[in-house]
């Protein structure tokens, strides 16, 4: 309840800023705010939901809860009290004092606000035109508008857009786009028709690429602030060329597709954005419509598997269900009554009623746009087929659930008629779908193959988990990616211009700054978002501020800007910590756990001077270990110091959450399966590598860095948006609650960077109307500019304190305030003075005419001496060049001629020499010759030399040859005349020792 109350509201402020700086300190008598924060007890004033009496009636049937919730209470200083006068006591009517009773308490000045009523009731367009430019202020007009149904403010060149949960009739369509085109802002009601056309206009006449960034939390209408802002840009590029009406048609049917696919129902919203997108429309140099392009960021998956009670998943779940025909719906194995686990809050069995209606008329929308952007059939009903896939896979498990959760493999048991569903669907077996969820593979140590173990039941819900959020991730990819290409398809054969001479316009609608009872690590790189586009806001602001200044005429001085950057670092070191821990966890090396990360950012932190001062441990209650808040321990949490005030995160999951990859088995799943749509997501590469870390918080924040430089290069242009109440009820404004978010999205930043030159600054005609019972009726007839002039003189405004521009009057912060307070007490100027201004406004006058005519008289004279000495100038220079080139010319013509003769000269050396090289070159020719000659003589003398000797040499050689192969014939035939002899010997042998041997055994016989 503290986290939701006005004076916690009002506590972030002020700890997000100090007290805005005062043009003076508030005296006895002076009105004033009082925040709630700074009065006892209090929590709420006397604004009623509804207006006048019905309003007090109401408010008096229901009591306190009747009442807006507020951040500030009218009072009244009555005295100054303190040792230096740095208290007041202030006269305030309190919430509970029905008869109206007032109240007084001891308020530090510091804490009051300026305060001006307006009896006339009416409001101011742009906040800059307040009496009193302070949050109370600004507020109090937002407020005032909202009720009179003047949803949308300015503040500078910033739109203020509050929603008012209702339709406002009259406030928007073709008429109304046609009034705001080619018109200036100012110059019709604030509106986001206004802020497309700036942009539009300024994208042709500068050729520049323009970026419109649309803030607020959840419920704001960012999602339909773009959409209205789609819309005027589609008007605004209307043209007869059937491709252009083409192009119009699926800009604006995208928009369903990814309101279906990305939004979903929350406490805050019904049709609440969980991604941030950056559209792009495209246009020639002449304006006209050629392209488009979507980009997204940071889908919130976990939303497809847990979400709290009273919200729901996303739109198209339900669409789908409500509005497919039963027939369809019978292929799909779903029922339109049926109770899916994926579709209902934890622990409830039923999803959130009373959208039934809306979720069917939103399914024949997204069918028409998914048609519209030329999808087939059959990517259409394989989108519905994964749908039903994924919802009959969130019934596997009959005791789902984290509260279940528990190491024992015992007792898991799966629905097989939701597994066979699902399977079927998704293309894939069931049996693997099984094993596959239900078992892991452990490679065993020293060889290539794997055992299977079961896993745990956490184990288990974590692998289902993650498969159910990584198909969806991957098919709202998907889904995009098909809205780009259909954009793409579109793209003229023969491009309308050289493409890179096409510029864009970008709306970029991005979550807002996020404080939440629980933040984790979806807030803190949602805030990380915030963060960087706050610095540009601030600085866009500026500069907008300097253009202004010198539009006007007005000298620019230097004004102090915010630093963003210690913010940063310390949220990028602790991403470079967490990537450093997920990782380890990945590869099991060390001790890698939640708290040991949380300790390892506040250890680091401490090391810088400037992160330490950012990045905090939480608060411990005394004599304990456990947070004030949350009762969470020192190592589970810490605190960041951002712009719009101080917010814990609590790290726990963060290391599994900073993980994108898919376990491989699931990958594996996949890729493997036999629909088309499905085995499409899958990533390959996935499946056979080795199991590696993917960090989020490392692309989340390329992303950004990509998103700021294409920002860069644009000329942006912001609206904001609020939710007035909680509830989403018209006709409510919860002050508290709005200035939260009126400080989150950096509103009273830019007020105070203007607080420090001319904050008020209002038209001549404005403050000619609204002041001009403050001098007598006859210096109406002086102008608006004199008349102006001479309202500062008559009532002593300092010349320091106000400037008149082309167009407006600039004051500083108090003087606006001090001309109201003399123009409702009746204040007069004292005649001598006014005489005296009357006469210093005839001398002007006189002294304006006098030097008018003698301007009239001197300008003549002065143009006749103006060409007199021209003439005079021109005569010089013409007798100075003349006698300069007098004796220029005699010493070229002396030069000319000492040129000729050397040329002459010159010229006869050279023939002279032509025809001594001539001579030198016959006699060297016929040198050459001689001796070619000679050395031909000798070259044929050794020619026949050695040809003859050559010719003896080898007859020489042919003779020793055949004299040498007759040799080795001869050789050959002795050889072999000596072996048949020896052959003869030796069977000559062999015959005796034959017959010896007969002869030896017939004596022995």
């Amino acid at each position: 309840l503290f986290l939701n109350s006005p004076v916690h509201l009002y506590t972030t402020f002020q700890l997000a800023f100090p007290a805005m700086p005062s043009a003076r300190t508030p005296a006895i008598g002076d009105l004033v705010f009082v925040p709630c924060s700074s009065l006892p007890q209090k929590r709420g004033a006397r604004v009623s939901l509804g207006g006048g009496a019905e309003g007090a009636a109401a408010a008096a049937a229901e009591g306190s809860a009747a009442y807006a919730d507020v951040a500030f209470l009218e009072g009244r200083v009555v005295a100054l009290e303190g040792d230096d006068g740095d208290r007041a006591v202030v006269e305030v009517l309190p919430l509970d004092a029905a008869q109206g009773q007032t109240e007084q308490h001891s308020i530090p000045l510091r804490e009051l606000r300026s305060r001006f009523p307006r009896e006339d009731g009416k409001t101011c367009a742009d906040n800059t035109a307040l009496v009193h430019m302070n949050d109370a202020t600004i507020l109090e007009n937002l407020r005032c508008r909202h009720a009179a149904n003047e949803i949308y403010t300015y503040t500078a060149s910033v739109l203020l857009a509050v929603n008012p949960y209702k339709d406002i009739p009259g406030l928007y369509g073709e008429e109304q786009c046609a009034a705001y085109r080619g018109k200036h802002i100012g110059a019709c009601p604030p509106h986001p028709y206004a802020i497309a056309d700036a942009a539009y206009r300024a994208l042709t006449r500068e050729d520049r690429n323009q970026g419109l960034l649309i803030s607020g939390e959840s419920g704001a209408g960012k999602t339909e602030t773009a959409k209205i802002v789609m819309q005027y840009l589609a008007f605004a590029s209307n043209s007869s060329s059937k491709h252009a009406d083409q192009i119009q048609a699926r800009v604006l049917r995208a928009q369903p597709i990814l309101e279906s696919f990305g939004n979903a129902v929350t406490m805050r919203n019904n049709n609440s954005s969980r991604f941030g997108k950056y559209n792009r429309v495209f246009f020639t140099a002449s304006g006209s419509l050629v392209d488009a392009g979507i980009t997204t960021y940071l889908l919130e998956s976990s939303r497809v598997v847990v979400h709290a009670e009273g919200e729901r998943t996303y739109h198209c779940f339900y669409e789908m269900l409500a509005g497919l025909d039963s027939e369809t719906l019978k292929t799909l194995n779903l029922s339109r009554t049926g109770s899916y686990r994926l579709l209902c809050p934890d622990g409830v069995e039923k999803p959130l009623q009373g959208f039934e209606s809306r979720d069917a008329t939103n399914f024949k929308r997204l069918e028409d746009a998914l048609h519209t952007l030329g999808l087939d059939p059959e990517t259409i009903g394989s989108i519905w087929r994964t749908l039903a896939g994924l919802i009959h896979l969130g019934d596997l498990d009959e005791d789902f659930g984290p509260s279940s959760d528990s190491d024992d493999s015992s007792g898991l048991e799966l629905n097989r008629v939701s597994l066979h569903k699902a399977a079927g669907l998704l293309g894939m077996d069931p049996d693997v779908v099984k094993s596959t969820l239900t078992m892991k593979k452990v490679k065993v140590p020293g060889r290539t193959s794997f055992h299977e173990v079961p896993r745990s039941v956490s184990q288990f819900r974590h692998a289902l988990l993650s498969f159910i959020k990584a198909l969806y991730k991957r098919l709202f990819e998907r889904v995009v990616a098909k809205l780009n290409e259909a954009f793409r398809q579109m793209r003229p054969e023969k491009p309308l211009g050289d493409e890179e001479t096409w510029k864009h316009i970008g709306i970029l609608d991005i979550y807002g700054f996020e404080n939440l009872e629980r933040n984790s690590f979806e807030q803190l790189c949602i805030n990380l978002a915030n963060e960087r586009l706050q610095q540009y806001f601030v600085e866009n602001a500026l500069r907008a501020e300097q253009d202004l200044y010198n539009r006007e005429g007005l000298p620019w001085m230097d004004l102090p800007l915010p630093d963003g950057r210690p913010v940063f670092n310390a949220i990028s070191q602790a991403f470079r910590i967490l990537d450093e821990y997920s990782q380890n966890l990945t590869k099991g090396v060390g001790n890698a756990t939640d708290k040991g990360f949380c300790q390892k950012v506040l250890e680091d932190a401490q090391k810088d001077a400037e992160r330490n001062r950012v990045l905090k441990p939480i608060k411990i209650a005394t004599g304990g270990r456990k947070s004030i808040v949350g009762g969470l321990g020192v190592n589970d949490a810490f605190t960041i110091k951002h712009y719009a005030g101080q917010v814990q995160y609590n790290t726990a999951g963060w290391l599994d959450k900073n993980n994108d990859r898919l376990l491989t088995e699931c990958e594996c799943l996949i890729c493997d399966s036999t629909d088309h749509l499905v085995r499409s997501l899958g990533e390959e590469e996935e499946t056979t590598a080795k199991p590696v870390f993917r960090s989020i918080s490392k692309k989340y924040q390329k992303d950004l860095e990509m998103l700021l430089e294409t920002l860069s290069t644009c000329n942006l242009h912001y609206i904001r948006c609020f939710k007035p109440n909680g509830e989403q009820r018209p006709d409510v404004f919860q002050n508290g609650l709005v200035l939260d978010q009126v400080v989150q999205c950096g509103t009273i930043e830019l007020v105070k960077i203007m607080h420090d030159g001319f904050p008020n600054r209002c038209s001549f005609q404005e403050i000619t109307n609204r002041f001009r019972d403050l001098l007598p009726e006859s210096f109406q007839r002086y102008g608006m500019r004199t008349f102006i002039e001479a309202l500062m003189l008559a009532y002593d405004v300092p010349q320091s304190d106000w400037a008149l521009g082309m167009s407006k009057l600039f004051l500083k912060a108090g003087q606006l305030s001090t001309l109201e307070g003399l123009r409702n007490s009746g204040a007069s100027v004292d005649p001598a003075r006014l005489a005296e201004i009357v006469r210093s406004i005839v001398r002007k006058r006189w002294r304006r005419g006098v030097h008018a005519i003698l301007l009239c008289n001197y300008i003549p004279k002065l143009m006749q001496r103006i060409r007199i000495e021209k003439a005079r100038k021109k005569l010089q220079v013409a007798v100075l060049l003349a006698s300069r080139l007098s004796t220029s010319l005699a010493a070229a013509r002396a030069r000319i001629q000492q040129r000729r003769l050397a040329s002459r000269r010159r010229l006869a050396g050279l023939f002279h020499s032509i025809h001594l090289v001539q001579g030198q070159w016959m006699r060297v020719q016929k040198q050459r010759k001689e001796q070619l000659l000679v050395r031909v003589q000798h070259a044929f003398r050794l020619h026949f030399f050695i040809h003859r000797s050559a010719g003896a040499a080898l007859g020489r050689a042919r003779r020793t040859l055949e004299a040498a192969r007759e040799q080795r014939r001869l050789e050959a035939e002795e050889a072999e005349r000596s072996r048949l002899e020896a052959e003869r010997l030796e069977q000559e042998r062999l015959e005796q020792e034959r017959l010896e041997q007969e002869r030896l055994e017939q004596e022995r016989l």
